[in-house]
């Protein structure tokens, strides 16, 4: 049998973490060094050898900081003896080794890590919920690797102390630990309900400090401009009149969520505690 396809065999490295090809990952786990890696759940598309796989469980504190709307990495276990190869949605594999150092990121550019990485919640400057990172990110700091995805190829630009850069919150995938972050968006009151006048550009992220920053391609479609049978926010041609929220007396009847009978559920009270 003959074909192009055989170009494409998988390849024999004694790295842990390489690329197969720019869209699939291969780790090599060996029982007597490095046997286990996390990884994004479902993101397994091979392997070979004697690998097996198991959930990850957040610890009681995660679970509770999640509550409360931290964000956290859906992971599974890859442990054993023999290679497992990962992807996601064919996107773009980069990756990263930390060194004692650490990085932010938005967890669902995680596709793999080094279970000896250490990570945590933290809290951006923001009003409002924007896509991307949102409201929180993830900051991932000590020594291994960690690979991110994207789609299409990322920018990366360099921040120092005379060069403050800027990118759209909708694209933001990673960046520098160190950075200082500040939300800002050029709208005034009259512009409140649109993104940056008629330009399309809404918030962005400001960065400061001494680092880079890696930009997607693309931006991911914020909650602002989610469509609900007509503008944004579920607003119709006729604004709250034609909304798709339905309402008391409005055009759809009234609203029945949640249902009739149905317990309200209230989040345990209590700080934040790991």
């Amino acid at each position: 049998m003959q074909s192009p396809l055989f170009q494409n065999v998988a390849i024999q490295t004694t790295e842990r973490f390489s690329l197969q090809n720019p869209q699939i990952l291969r780790v090599a786990l060996d029982q007597r060094g490095m046997p286990e890696v996390l990884a994004r759940k479902g993101a397994m598309v091979a392997f070979t050898g004697g690998v097996q796989f198991d959930g990850y469980l957040n610890s009681p504190g995660e679970m509770r900081a999640a509550q409360y709307g931290a964000e956290f990495m859906q992971l599974m276990r890859c442990y054993g003896n023999g290679v497992v190869y990962l992807a996601n949605q064919a996107q773009y594999i980069h990756l990263v080794t930390l060194d004692n150092d650490g990085l932010i990121v938005d967890d669902d550019t995680v596709l793999a890590l080094d279970p000896s990485l250490m990570w945590a919640p933290v809290a951006l400057e923001a009003q409002q919920r924007i896509a991307g990172p949102g409201n929180n990110a993830l900051q991932i700091h000590g020594t291994g690797m960690i690979a991110l995805t994207t789609p299409g190829t990322p920018l990366v630009m360099k921040v120092t102390p005379q060069a403050e850069v800027f990118v759209d919150a909708d694209a933001a995938v990673a960046w520098t630990a160190g950075l200082t972050t500040r939300m800002e968006a050029q709208t005034n009151a009259q512009g409140v309900w649109r993104r940056r006048g008629q330009t399309g550009e809404g918030w962005m992220l400001s960065f400061i400090g001494e680092g880079w920053v890696m930009v997607q391609c693309t931006e991911v479609n914020p909650p602002d401009t989610i469509q609900h049978g007509g503008g944004a926010l579920g607003m119709g041609g006729d604004g709250y009149r034609a909304n798709t929220w339905g309402g008391p007396g409005g055009p759809h009847g009234p609203v029945n969520y949640p249902p009739p009978g149905a317990q309200p559920h209230y989040p345990p009270q209590g700080p934040y505690q790991r």
